[in-house]
């Protein structure tokens, strides 16, 4: 039963394995696998087969460069891990493993059954990740009592505001000092030159150039700079549809003008709307997130976002927690789900 890796040659053999798991999943569109799984070779998707040729399992793997302490740390970051019998998915986690040396492996959200997998394998979880939504969609379950769905259909005429309605929230004096523009290309001056958070993806700018594609033709990515008083401080990647916005991606200098750089990037994608638009980030720094309560976020219902180590990366001191650390919930395929834009690729 050989594990092989993910060649735009096999999406029809993927594409069966995906067609006996219910759900929309990422998978069955043909654009994203090619893009994100066949054409870096940092970011692949295993495939286990069995002794008749079908796929029964798949485990996407994406390397990316982090700091701690300003010291490099190589996370894996897991994603579309599926089995279609039990083991599989124990021996594409252990090929994984073995396949790439010195990089520590992270899940980064999860299903129940992925999550339940990693709790009974004693992964390190870190708390104080939290969800944040503005004008949130207010989610209807199956099964819910009728007087519940009633009430979330009135909560969200009535709380659901045009995201341009938030303008007077920032005040006039971070107005008068930050300030945002929007870029068309990834140069290597957007970086920081130093960083105020402890744990942050560090990337260098071609990496954000293929992974955050301002031209793909699946998801539309927009990047802002960030500018206080005139000097370059950071940038915001945000992921934009229809029906929302997610801060996918951002880094800078200080804390707080970057806070400030994300909402007035989303104030500029949300300007012209004329209907209201949900917008979702993940944040654990502290200053950060009172920042954006303060604007109008409110967070996620339910636990933190599960975010989880295998074992602890080297020079990681996981007991810290990370009030001040650095987290974008677009990392690995987080934010590269369906519905996507085009139309070209069905299940």
């Amino acid at each position: 039963m050989p594990i092989v890796e993910y060649d735009p040659k096999l999406f029809a053999d993927v594409s069966e394995m995906v067609s006996q798991i219910p759900g929309p999943m990422n998978l069955a569109h043909r654009p994203f696998v090619d893009y994100y799984y066949a054409t870096r070779e940092s970011c692949k998707l295993y495939l286990y087969y069995s002794d008749s040729g079908k796929v029964i399992g798949a485990l996407g793997r994406e390397l990316v460069r982090f700091e701690y302490n300003s010291r490099e740390v190589t996370l894996r970051i897991g994603s579309n891990w599926y089995s279609l019998q039990p083991g599989v998915g124990g021996k594409l986690s252990q090929h994984s493993l073995q396949s790439n040396p010195g990089s520590t492996a992270l899940m980064f959200s999860g299903s129940k059954d992925t999550l339940a997998i990693l709790h009974h394998r004693k992964w390190i979880f870190m708390p104080g990740i939290r969800g944040y939504f503005l004008n949130n969609p207010y989610n209807v379950y199956a099964g819910e009592a009728r007087w519940r769905t009633t009430a979330k259909a009135v909560a969200r005429r009535v709380a659901r505001r045009r995201i341009s309605s938030f303008a007077g929230h920032i005040p006039a004096h971070v107005s008068a000092e930050v300030t945002v523009r929007e870029e068309f290309s990834f140069e290597t001056d957007l970086l920081p030159k130093r960083s105020p958070f402890r744990f942050r993806m560090a990337p260098d700018a071609e990496y954000l150039s293929w992974r955050y594609n301002l031209a793909l033709p699946f998801l539309r990515y927009r990047l802002f700079r960030i500018l206080c008083r005139g000097a370059k401080t950071g940038y915001v990647i945000l992921s934009d549809s229809p029906e929302k916005i997610i801060v996918a991606q951002c880094d800078g200098e200080d804390a707080r003008a970057l806070a400030y750089g994300i909402l007035l990037s989303i104030l500029e994608v949300g300007a012209k709307d004329e209907e209201p638009r949900t917008v979702f980030l993940a944040v654990s720094h502290q200053e950060m997130r009172t920042i954006f309560d303060e604007f109008g976020f409110r967070e996620q219902r339910g636990e933190d976002l599960p975010f989880a180590f295998r074992t602890q990366p080297p020079q990681v001191e996981t007991g810290l927690g990370t009030s001040d650390w650095l987290v974008n919930f677009d990392w690995g395929d987080n934010g590269l789900r369906p519905p996507f834009r085009d139309s070209s690729a069905k299940r």
